[in-house]
């Protein structure tokens, strides 16, 4: 079907070079179309994988995985960390990579039998690198398993062929060339998804199938609606998700600001959370956008905050996204996403790669009404597509004689 989406990728070349949208739209697309071949990705790793859960779990001292990424690929473990947790019966933490290489003995504190699993674009961030290498010098006993678009990075190379570790290159089309990371981040959702149901591929399977239909039809409602949201011209955002969908809100509340270059300022909380001062923020001018839950329970603390929020005259706007937007919710929504006549309700734990459609969208379409370009929207350069300007230094050497020894830069 035509969309706005659809016409942005339609338009001849001059027209994309003109308005900087030669990657960013069909990168959004075709996203969810990869989602099937990512996930047999990790299916043909199964033996593997197998082989490496066996070696955490049946150490004698305590097992845990630990997630991490920088920026948007740090994001994609707070979407997994809940169902990581409960389908391995471990447990999970997100740290950042840039935490791990700034503040290791933080990160790191021995007696754990402990997996990395490392997520990333290009893996040529120094902090891909630099973490791996610190987790060498300080875990316990650490095995790696990282995810990367990218099969020539740094983080593949360094992992690839190590009997303590497994590197799993997607497809090359999720290795974005916009500055905004979008394929890349809801296929190292769907790889880690597929990751955690390591012991039922099959059901997970069933389940991928419903979530594609999913992620489509949110994918063909919801440029409409994010292209005139778009054209209110508000100044601030916030993102509501819980359960995995925080991790939505997170990388949303990203989306939206890097592709405007920081002219919107947005931030993210749990419904509940969002009472606790954060609240605040939302001023005339502030959009609000709310991932609704598939959960009945977790959906009555929604419905509170949402009704709070609309007693309180707060905000300029309220965009509700679900399967079907209950009518005790609708009545206080200005717009509203949903999937539900063409997919079944999507497990909460497996909603983010839809959820984040909505994200990106607004984030490209804010991005045009505002005369930037979203492959590139920050003009003086400030933000990259790739770190640079990083230097991560050996924690070990420093500590032993002061010295900054260089283990990884670009």
């Amino acid at each position: 079907m035509e969309t706005a989406l659809t016409r942005l990728i339609q338009s001849d070349g001059q027209q994309k070079a003109k308005r900087g949208t030669a990657h960013t739209p069909e990168e959004i697309y075709k996203q969810v179309e990869i989602w099937s071949d990512t996930s047999a990705r990790i299916r043909m790793q199964e033996a593997r994988l197998r082989e490496i859960f066996t070696r955490v779990k049946s150490a004698k001292r305590p097992a845990a995985i630990v997630c991490t990424g920088a920026g948007t690929s740090e994001f994609a473990g707070y979407c997994l960390e809940a169902l990581l947790r409960k389908r391995m019966g471990m447990a999970v933490n997100v740290i950042s990579s840039a935490r791990i290489v700034s503040t290791p003995e933080d990160c790191f504190t021995g007696g754990y039998q402990t997996l990395l699993l490392s997520f990333a674009r290009s893996g040529d961030s120094p902090e891909s690198l630099g973490s791996v290498r610190i987790a060498d010098m300080l875990a316990t006993d650490v095995s790696h398993l990282a995810v990367t678009c990218n099969a020539r990075g740094a983080l593949f190379n360094e992992i690839n062929g190590r009997a303590d570790g497994l590197a799993v290159a997607l497809d090359e089309r999720c290795n974005d060339l916009g500055l905004a990371m979008t394929a890349s981040f809801t296929n190292m959702v769907v790889a880690g998804q597929t990751l955690a149901h390591l012991y039922a591929l099959p059901a997970y399977e069933r389940q991928l199938d419903n979530l594609i239909r999913a992620g489509a039809a949110i994918r063909d409602a919801a440029p409409a609606v994010t292209e005139q949201i778009a054209g209110l011209g508000f100044e601030r955002a916030v993102f509501l998700g819980d359960g995995a969908n925080y991790g939505t809100a997170i990388e949303s509340h990203l989306k939206l600001q890097e592709l405007t270059a920081g002219q919107v300022m947005c931030t993210w909380d749990s419904f509940a959370g969002l009472r606790h001062g954060p609240e605040a923020v939302i001023h005339p001018n502030t959009l609000v956008v709310a991932y609704l839950a598939t959960d009945a329970y977790t959906r009555r603390y929604q419905l509170d905050l949402i009704r709070g929020i609309h007693e309180k005259a707060i905000g300029k706007a309220l965009l509700c996204v679900a399967h079907s937007v209950p009518d005790e919710i609708r009545r206080f929504c200005d717009y509203t996403i949903e999937y539900g006549q063409a997919a079944d309700a999507v497990a909460d734990d497996l909603l983010p790669p839809a959820y984040v459609l909505v994200g990106q969208l607004l984030g490209l379409f804010t991005s045009l009404k505002r005369g930037l370009k979203p492959d590139n929207p920050s003009p003086q350069g400030v933000i990259h597509r790739v770190v640079e300007g990083v230097k991560v230094y050996d924690p070990e050497a420093f500590r032993r004689s002061g010295k900054a020894r260089i283990i990884a830069e670009r």
